[in-house]
Parts: C-alpha cells; structure tokens; sequence
C-alpha cells in the first residue's frame, strides 16, 4: 500500500480534491452551474399554464360538458405530452374529484395529496369558474434530479466532476512524479553527514520507499565506472552492472526485501565485474530505516569489498591442500619406516627388536597381573641341507612359509617374531606351558603337512620344525630369561631327533 501510495499520487489525490471542493464552493457563490430543480420548476409552472389554458380553451368550446370527458379536452392532453417529452401523465379532474380527462399512467405518478402544494415533479393547477373552484390540472413530470445510480452517473454535472478528477488526477499524477524525480533530495542532507559518509571505506547508499537512490558516498561511486555519474534520484532497480551482480537465484531485491519484511537482510554476495577490471567480490548489507516501531522510512544498504579477504582465503586454501597432501604423505613414508622399523623385510612378521619390545611389555603385564605368559621357540629342521639343495631362494621359501604357518595357527593376542636365521620365537599371553605345548603340537603337524609345499618348482618336499616351550615362573625375572629357557627346550627337542615339542623342565633339562 505505501509503494502503491506514492509521495506523488498522495500529493495528486489532494490536489483533486481541493479543485473539486472549490469547484462546488464556486457553484455556491457564483450561481454556476445555475440550479437545475429551481429552473425545472419554474420551466414547468409555464408549461403547467399552457396546458391549462389549453384545457379552459377546449372546455369552453364544448358547451354544456357531458358526465363523460369531453374529447376537445383529451385531445388538448394528448397534444401537450406530444409537445413536452418530460410531462408523463397530465389528467383533469372536477370540484368532486372525478376525472374528466387523462393521459398516461397517472396514478403512478401522482404523490400529492389534496393539502399538498406543488412540487418540481408534481405540479396541481386549480380551474376556476364564475369565482368558484371547478376543478383542477394535475400534471406528472419526470424527476428533476437523478434517482438512480445510474441516472446519477449519466447526469451532466457528476459527469463532468469525474471528469475533471480523472482527468486531473492523471495529469496531476505524472506532472508531480516527473517533478518530485528531478528534485534534489541533497539540500535535505547537511553537508557535514554526507562528509561522514564520504569517509566510510565501505559503500553506502541510503533509499526512499521506492528504492531511489536518497544518498550515494564516494565509495559506492568508486565501485563502478557507470556509478560515477549523478545517482541521486536514481530508482537503484535501473542500474544493470549493480543487478547484474546480484546471485542468479536472487528472487527479490535485497533492498525491497528489507523495507518490506521491516528486517535487515545480510550478507548478500555480489561479483561485480566491469571491462578492462579484474573481478570483484563484494558483499551486500541492506536494513531498514525505520521511524518508531513500525514506520519504515527507507533502507540503509552497504557494501563491503572482501576481493582481497577471499584471495588470501583461496591461497590459504590452496597451502592447506598442499600441506595436507604433505601431511599425508609423510604419514605414509612414517608407516613405511614404521614398518620396516618393527617388521622383518624377508616374512612380514615382528622383527627380533620389535619383538622383544612386545614381549617385554606383555611380559611387565603379565607380572603385574599375577597372570601367565608362554613362549614357543622353534627352527626349521636341518635348514641348512635345504640351503644347499635348494639354494638361497628356496631357503628363503621356506622361511617365508613357516612365517605363514606359524601366524595363521596362533590365537588372537598371539605374537610371533623372527628371532633369527630360520629361528622363530611366539609369544602367548595369558597362556600356560600345557597350552602352548598344545598350540606348538598343532603348528608342527601342520608345518610338516604343508611346508614342503613353499618350495614350488619341487613337488613332495618334506620340511619340519622343532618347538620348546617354557612358561613364567617365579624364578624368570624378565623376557629374555623366558626365551632363553624356551630355547633350551628346543635345543632338547634338536636333540632328542627333532620335528617334536619339548617344554622346559629343571628334571628334563638337567645336564646328564
């Protein structure tokens, strides 16, 4: 409604309304236009003589007047509305009321009573005979004013004010709106606020109602060629490189939007490009200026140059990546070095630094705990016959394989490591000596089943493997103690004709 209710159709609607007001003064004092009911009644009272006249005529020339009326009479009737296109109905009736004479619908149109004098529409003339009543003339005229609405819209004098209305109003309308554009706002922006203004870094332009431009600072003119000429007065709608800068999906104008829903609307991206120039990025503030709690006066729209913010962001951006890619790739060369570190390059498995550190730590748990621990000691059987039968390629076939062998047979928490050569040592936490007796059994029979098979340009090859097993006890004081007792266990089962398991005893391994 207040968009639709410009300044200048307000100012317009006024205008009218005092040209018609004076208008009407005017006929109040001036007489023009003359008063149509007074010149009806007095054209009508002639008219009202006439045909009187006319009757008294017609009667004196029938002598002697019958009961029935007489035709002179009703001819001079029907003569009369001929000539008067208003008169509706005219009748002629006795000192006893009875008609005479009539023409047209008279009783429709007939309001007088017998008292009642005459009106602009009802008009009675008395006939009078040697000084004594005889009768009267009661003539029916159309309505002297409109009744109707639509009578009222096709009279003359309404006609003619809605004309001058319309007609004023739309020339009133355009003449002020032309006039009100070119009027420079700035005379009612002191000199020391538009200072103010200038020295702001970021744009800023203040807006009516209508989205014309009220007040644009010498930023906002700095942001584009085009805007460097004369904005005030501007709709800020008509500028194409400020709309052009505007998102793709923008469906209403910030600005608009702002005085509209009576809140601010922030962070508005803009690109504003222009030739010759390097792109901008902008960003674009719009609030409502607003008068009490209700009343919006305008909007207060700002625009903030952030080209240089998003540059370093996208280079910062771009170092991120880098660095991160670096990170990863370090992370990776890490787990590589990590690898090589803590594994044994030939199998895969622990190697003997990395498996002591575990064992040392699982062995400080287990004596903490009060719980046990075993370890398995074995070799390959006569490994260096294999060597040399089969070279170094198909010893170290055979190492990995057993590697294989031994992993997949342990339980979960199990560990094995290369202690060395074709020697292996597994760790088994919370395991006993009777429990790793049995595991090592079951890894010997599947070694002597399946190792041969690591050797695969021979077919039916037999390798075995012998085991010792030693458990904590109270007497092992670390790790290496525990292995060392372990691999006396093996060296027995060596002894004892290998491809068996032996678990260490003080009895059994008692020097004969």
């Amino acid at each position: 409604m207040q968009r639709l209710l410009s300044p200048a159709v307000r100012i317009a609607l006024g205008l009218v309304s005092l040209m018609i007001t004076l208008v009407l003064i005017g006929e109040v004092f001036t007489g023009y236009p003359p008063d149509r009911e007074a010149m009806a009644r007095r054209y009508r009272a002639q008219v009202a003589r006439i045909v009187g006249g006319e009757v008294v005529l017609a009667l004196r020339a029938g002598v002697d007047a019958l009961p029935a009326p007489d035709a002179a009479v009703q001819r001079a009737l029907k003569d009369a509305q001929q000539r008067e296109p208003t008169l509706l109905s005219v009748r002629v009736i006795g000192a006893d009321g009875r008609p005479l004479a009539q023409v047209g619908e008279h009783t429709r149109g007939w309001r007088l009573a017998r008292e009642d004098l005459s009106t602009a529409d009802n008009i009675r003339l008395p006939l009078i005979s040697n000084g004594k009543p005889w009768g009267e003339v009661q003539l029916v005229f159309e309505p002297a004013l409109p009744v109707t609405l639509r009578q009222w819209l096709h009279d003359p004098l309404v006609r003619w004010l809605l004309f001058l209305a319309g007609v004023g109003f739309l020339a009133f309308a355009l003449y002020l709106r032309r006039v009100l554009r070119h009027l420079d706002p700035n005379a009612a922006v002191p000199e020391r606020v538009r200072t103010a203004f200038d020295t702001l870094t970021e744009g800023v332009l203040v807006l009516d109602l209508s989205g014309r431009i009220v007040l644009a600072n010498r930023a906002f003119c700095d942001l584009h060629q085009e805007a460097a000429a004369s904005l005030t007065g501007v709709d800020a709608a008509t500028l194409p490189w400020l709309l052009g800068a505007l998102p793709a999906d923008t469906k209403a104008l910030p600005w608009r939007q702002a005085v509209q829903h009576k809140r601010a609307v922030l962070g508005i991206p803009l690109k504003l490009e222009a030739d010759g120039l390097p792109r901008r990025e902008l960003v674009m503030n719009c609030a409502p200026i607003t008068e009490g709690p209700n009343q919006v006066r305008g909007c207060l729209a700002t625009f903030s140059d952030v080209t240089e913010l998003h540059e370093r962001t996208e280079r910062l951006q771009v170092a991120l990546g880098a660095l991160s890619a670096s990170q990863r790739e370090i992370e990776r060369q890490n787990e590589e070095l990590t690898l090589l570190a803590t594994r044994d390059a030939l199998t895969g498995i622990f190697n003997r630094r990395s498996l002591m550190q575990q064992a040392e730590q699982r062995f400080a748990e287990a004596k903490a705990a009060g719980a046990t621990i075993s370890c398995i000691m074995c070799d390959i059987d006569h490994f260096k016959q294999v060597n040399d039968k089969y070279g170094h390629a198909g010893g170290d076939q055979v190492i990995q394989g057993a590697a294989k062998a031994l992993s997949r047979g342990l339980r979960l928490g199990d560990f094995v490591g290369r202690y060395g050569g074709e020697e292996f040592c597994i760790m088994l936490p919370g395991g006993t000596a009777a429990q790793a007796a049995e595991i090592a059994e079951r890894l010997r029979e599947d070694v002597e089943a399946n190792l041969g098979s690591a050797l695969r340009d021979h077919v039916g090859v037999q390798v075995t493997m012998s085991f010792g097993v030693a458990e904590i006890g109270p007497d092992v004081p670390d790790p290496a103690t525990l292995i060392d007792l372990a691999d006396q266990a093996l060296y027995h089962a060596k002894k004892s004709g290998r491809n068996r398991v032996t678990t260490w005893s003080p009895a059994r391994m008692a020097p004969a």
